[in-house]
């Protein structure tokens, strides 16, 4: 009994609810007026007029009527039902009105709430862009060239309407949604739904002209993140190298760091002229030439690299490099016996207590030009240089 009247209280408070909404509560008054005047048509034209025999019939003429649609198939004759007919016509018209006003301001509220970055998101398996610089231009470049990011992508940003309107408009192959606020934020990051996000990509943000972009926000904004959904792959640009550490314990999956390969480059510059300018040449949006990963072959799996080699040398057009491999998280719950047992469960907690925790990082490993009798998985892809 306990258990039904907690059941008759949460659809009690549903309904309350639903019937808050001014669509639900047009709706519900329409259904009303409608079934009051069928029985009323039916009660007076019923006896004098056939057309109005059953419930159903007075039901198919209110209907009509309120919608205005007026096949005047059937028509009251009796002095009561003509009267009913002109109450229910104002009535009618009213309350279309009302239903028509309340579809349009929902409607335009959340095209309000969308463009100024108040919107809940909704979607799921997205790409989170967190913070803004000009790098953000060249990731949403690149989503949008390549074409291979079907997934939408949630800006989190402190861009004004303006500037968001823009760039959504400029990248018309990619969905874009907007969050407007600060990504370090835990409401705002559940307003992007990252509970439902495949990865987030972190930026030194630049769109507060107030705060300056610094590595400390980016720290802050994985540890939110992860925390939020711990199977969220997130990918973070900072700008001082000693901050490497901290973002590793927040559990970033990759960290890039301003200037990285600066130095290389300019070395290079030097001691081997044309490197640098081949690797520019490579990476440059202008370019005609990519790097591009793709997956072994369903015939090829298990077999070598030679194998590979030759398959591509028939099929392929561009130059091999290599492989990348990807090793899948390891999870010491999957040594535990199935009844998962006190043994189990201490040798559980103490991994825990001494801090290595029960799950380590997906790995991605790279083998350029592997001994062509490495055997190929199927969590591995190769790597070529095509043409766009």
């Amino acid at each position: 009994m306990e258990l039904s009247g907690k059941s008759h209280l949460e659809m009690i408070n549903i309904l309350k609810g639903l019937a808050e909404k001014p669509v639900i509560r047009a709706a519900l008054l329409i259904v009303l007026v409608t079934i009051i005047a069928s029985i009323l048509i039916e009660l007076f034209e019923s006896s004098q007029n056939d057309a109005f025999s059953t419930f159903w019939d007075s039901a198919w003429w209110v209907i009509v009527t309120i919608t205005t649609v007026g096949y005047g198939d059937k028509i009251p004759v009796t002095p009561l039902g003509k009267i009913i007919g002109v109450l229910i016509m104002f009535v009618g018209i009213a309350l279309l009105s009302v239903v028509t006003a309340t579809i349009s301001s929902i409607l335009v509220t959340r095209k309000i709430k969308e463009d100024k970055g108040l919107q809940e998101i909704k979607l799921k398996d997205h790409i989170l862009l967190c913070g803004w610089n000009n790098q953000g231009e060249h990731i949403l470049n690149t989503f949008e060239k390549e074409g291979k990011i079907d997934a939408p992508v949630v800006m989190i940003n402190q861009l004004s309407e303006e500037e968001m309107a823009e760039i959504i408009n400029h990248y018309e192959k990619i969905t874009i949604r907007f969050v407007r606020g600060d990504f370090t934020k835990e409401n705002i990051i559940n307003r992007a739904n990252a509970k439902n996000a495949q990865s987030a990509i972190i930026l030194p943000d630049t769109s507060s002209g107030s705060v300056k972009p610094g590595d400390e926000r980016t720290i802050l904004a994985t540890l939110t993140l992860k925390t939020i959904n711990p199977k969220i792959k997130v990918y973070t640009h900072i700008l001082d190298r000693d901050n490497i550490s901290h973002l590793r314990k927040a559990k970033a999956d990759e960290v890039f760091v301003s200037d990285m390969y600066t130095g290389y480059l300019m070395a290079n510059y030097v001691s081997s002229p044309g490197v640098p300018q081949f690797i520019q040449h490579l990476f440059s949006s202008a370019s005609d030439y990519n790097l591009k990963r793709k997956p072994i072959p369903a015939d090829l799996i298990g077999k070598s690299y030679k194998q590979l080699k030759e398959h591509y040398n028939q099929n392929g057009r561009g130059i091999l490099l290599g492989l990348l491999q990807i090793t899948e998280p390891f999870q010491l719950s999957s040594l535990m016996s199935d009844d998962y047992s006190t043994l189990d469960a201490y040798i559980m907690r103490k991994f825990q207590e001494a801090g290595r925790g029960s799950k380590s990082d997906e790995q991605v490993k790279i083998l350029i030009n592997p001994d062509e009798d490495a055997a190929l998985n199927n969590n591995d892809f190769y790597l070529v240089i095509e043409s766009k």
